[in-house]
């Protein structure tokens, strides 16, 4: 029941000299003293609006690179482009080396788990080795058995993998999501996608860029989208009938009117942005909500999500 799959999607920026935790804690939601090596850390890079500019996880190798500390930054393929510019603009003339590390690299995520996401054996994360070095996803207390990052050399990647699907499965029916189609350049705020319950956010650290607009929204308790994981009940099998297929970017309606966005989907599963004033406060379901066509979506409240948090928000107006 488990995976092992080759992630194309993403790529590396290597961090690397004696200011590299002290440049990254200006830049990122999270607190790179929590960051050791052979740990990692996840949160996100904002822009100066307090938008989101990324999600990314935070790699301290327990090797040093040419002699100095070495971070990796794993982020969407998408937006490492972006993210590297942003870098090099930031660095100034602190003596850092910031290079893209994505054409020699790749990275493979890997769970081990049973039927009723039981596990099927203790996980622990595997030594260093010559050919790789295997982090624990941050956000694993969050899935039904650990996640873990492994970095291979491009040389020593391995043959054989799984579906990519299967690892997408296995973040959407969490109610996870990674990349820019969650955390929408530009558009996005770190809250709405969840990212102070994925602990990926730090209340106690210093200052960071756009992290104004982030405490304020946390002082203020305002947070009136969130993702949520999507089900469309009628792709399963005891329906009997066949559904259409359905993509990124439709309409989450209820009685005709937009209330949230189909941001992500594998198969019969996904996640979408949705105004919590439609989620009712008894049942945690949204009654009616659908997607053009009457296909039916079931949204479901992830139970990682703090249950004094979840009360106080569906009891706002």
């Amino acid at each position: 029941m488990g995976f092992k799959c080759l992630l194309s999607s993403r790529s590396l920026i290597r961090v690397s000299g004696a200011a590299a935790h002290e440049f990254l804690q200006g830049l990122f939601t999270n607190d790179l003293r929590l960051l050791h090596p052979g740990g990692s850390i996840w949160g996100c890079f904002l822009y100066h609006t307090g938008r989101l500019m990324c999600d990314a996880y935070l790699y301290q190798p327990s090797r040093v690179h040419g002699g100095d500390v070495c971070i990796l930054v794993d982020v969407h393929r998408d937006v490492v482009d972006t993210l590297h510019d942003h870098l090099l603009d930031m660095r100034m003339r602190r003596r850092l080396q910031i290079d893209n590390a994505g054409k020699e690299f790749v990275v493979v995520a890997t769970s081990s788990y049973g039927n009723g996401g039981i596990y099927e054996e203790e996980e622990k994360t595997p030594p260093p080795s010559s050919e790789c070095e295997t982090f624990m996803d941050p956000r694993s207390f969050a899935f039904p058995a650990p996640l873990h990052k492994s970095i291979f050399p491009l040389s020593k990647a391995p043959s054989v993998t799984d579906s990519v699907a299967r690892y997408e499965t296995f973040l959407y029916t969490a109610g996870i999501g990674e990349g820019p189609d969650v955390f929408k350049p530009a558009r996005s705020f770190p809250f709405e996608c969840n990212t102070d319950f994925l602990r990926g956010v730090s209340f106690q650290k210093g200052c960071y860029l756009g992290q104004e607009l982030t405490h304020r929204t946390h002082v203020m308790l305002v947070t009136r989208k969130r993702t949520v994981p999507l089900r469309f009940p009628s792709f399963q099998e005891e329906t009997g009938g066949e559904r259409r297929s359905v993509e990124k970017g439709e309409a989450l309606l209820i009685d005709g009117r937009k209330v949230g966005e189909l941001l992500t989907v594998c198969g019969d599963v996904g996640l979408g942005l949705l105004r919590l004033r439609y989620v009712d406060a008894a049942t945690r379901t949204a009654p009616g909500l659908k997607l053009k066509d009457d296909v039916p979506v079931a949204i479901t409240i992830p139970g990682w999500w703090e249950e004094k948090e979840v009360k106080r928000m569906l009891s706002q107006p």
